[in-house]
């Protein structure tokens, strides 16, 4: 991702209506489906890019963020994270059953192997350990947004139930994620993909009038509330929380 994009981020994560929604969403999973079994729980915050699921992530146990940008981890510095490591999350560098929980937040979009990047998140998860994850949904809604964050693929709900599942995983709860803006940023990625015909890619990510922001994050905070009992049949992102199983992850 271009260092003015990750700046953008960096930005934008504490107050823009998506990541603010996004956190809500993880954090009414986590606390639904995972109890640690130690304390303090290790957490690894896979993909942890500028550190806005930090300060969430903290409040469960002890972070470690891994990146595969320099720049990225810098601002993940700022933010007070202390244990950072600069590495690929399709060879992670940590021993086996080492973490409670992994956080990989739109993340798996960028490898160019996510089912190795599933096996070794289960190879480094302890028994019993919890993923909690999130991805874009529908190649339908694929834009410049996507070239711009370096996006590799845009999921179905089957796809990344099939991978999870196929990697050693048992579903807690799959769902689609941020539903009713859906036909809003269906139109929305269209135009913008013929208003930057033959321009640089650029993101989605457009500062809203504070009352329109504040609008949006009340509307998915109403939606976390509800994620952790209903799966829903469609939406911009698809979110979920998975444990490990005993046994070896089919393919390893």
């Amino acid at each position: 991702m271009a260092p003015a994009e990750l700046e953008k981020m960096a930005r934008l994560e504490d107050q823009y209506w998506w990541f603010v929604g996004r956190r809500f969403i993880v954090s009414s999973l986590i606390q639904k489906f995972w109890k640690p079994k130690s304390q303090p729980a290790v957490i690894l915050d896979l993909g942890c890019g500028t550190g806005g699921s930090f300060p969430l992530l903290k409040k469960f146990g002890e972070v470690v963020g891994l990146d595969a940008s320099l720049v990225a981890l810098n601002f993940s510095r700022k933010r007070g994270m202390k244990q950072i490591i600069l590495g690929d999350a399709q060879f992670l560098p940590f021993a086996d059953n080492k973490f409670d929980l992994i956080a990989v937040l739109d993340v798996l979009e960028h490898l160019d192997d996510d089912f190795q990047a599933l096996r070794e998140i289960w190879r480094v998860l302890k028994p019993e350990g919890a993923v909690v994850f999130s991805v874009p949904a529908f190649m339908s809604l694929w834009s410049v947004h996507d070239i711009a964050l370096t996006h590799k693929r845009r999921y179905l709900w089957s796809e990344i139930h099939n991978k999870i599942v196929k990697a050693g995983f048992e579903i807690k709860q799959l769902s689609y994620a941020i539903c009713p803006l859906l036909p809003i940023v269906f139109v929305f990625r269209k135009v913008q993909n013929f208003l930057m015909k033959n321009k640089e890619p650029a993101t989605a990510l457009i500062e809203l009038p504070e009352l329109i922001n504040n609008a949006l994050i009340s509307l998915l905070k109403f939606e976390a509330a509800l994620l952790p009992f209903v799966r829903l049949p469609f939406g911009v992102s698809i979110v979920g929380l998975a444990q490990k199983k005993q046994g070896l992850a089919e393919g390893k």
